[in-house]
């Protein structure tokens, strides 16, 4: 795993004095593809007897790399970091991302991605290519796991459709693009933000996709029915 840590307005004048005494940072993106064995079987006749062997759902990383980005300004300069996953398995499969942030707060005293102030906080935008997809970035807070760095606050959605039709074989390149608002008051000073990214797969036989809501690419897909990720 691999991370990245990245009012009222202010009279033009001292928003340019602001800016050059504002640092932030993200320290790393991360993304770790995950694998599933499918435990269903396949047959070939050999000489009058069957031979039998099981299909495999394998998520493999082609590109893992820390990706630090430091100093960051209130200049809507964006940053961006990009990482592939390889769908090679033998069967057909559904991918999906999992999009966690973990925020804290520098000198300003307030964290750096604060979804309550959207207009002058961390600014995160979440993509991939081929298939060409926007995910939605988190917004409700949640419980950090383990291993956050203190004093974090944490937002994550889960099983973020990659696409809804199914994959024989795929490298999908995700990015992560982050920049700071020119809006942004001195509150954001120091603060910091990891962003980490989570693909996984899932067989398609017998397990047809079904969410609790309409399936969408770069939506979460909520498992109803008979439907599993695992």
């Amino acid at each position: 795993m691999h991370r990245m840590r990245q009012g009222a307005k202010r009279p033009r004048g001292r928003r340019l004095l602001t800016a050059a005494g504002f640092l932030a940072s993200v320290t790393a993106l991360c993304l770790v593809a995950t694998s599933a064995t499918l435990a269903r079987s396949t047959a070939a006749e050999i000489g009058g007897g069957n031979s039998f062997a099981a299909g495999t759902v394998t998520l493999t990383d082609s590109a893992i790399a820390s990706c630090p980005v430091s100093g960051l300004l209130p200049n809507n300069t964006p940053s961006t970091c990009t990482f592939t996953a390889t769908y090679a398995g033998s069967a057909p499969a559904y991918l999906a991302v999992d999009v966690l942030i973990e925020t804290q707060a520098g000198s300003g005293g307030t964290r750096l991605y604060s979804p309550s102030d959207s207009s002058n906080d961390l600014q995160i935008t979440i993509t991939s290519a081929s298939p060409s997809v926007t995910y939605t970035v988190p917004t409700i807070s949640t419980t950090c796991p383990g291993g956050a760095p203190p004093g974090s606050s944490c937002y994550e959605l889960d099983n973020e459709l990659v696409g809804t039709s199914t994959f024989a074989s795929a490298a999908v390149t995700f990015s992560a693009s982050v920049r700071i608002p020119v809006s942004s008051p001195t509150g954001y000073q120091g603060g910091a933000a990891e962003i980490i990214l989570t693909a996984h797969a899932g067989q398609s036989k017998d397990n047809t996709l079904s969410c609790s809501s309409t399936p969408a690419a770069g939506s979460p897909c909520t498992p109803s029915g008979s439907f599993k990720w695992s």
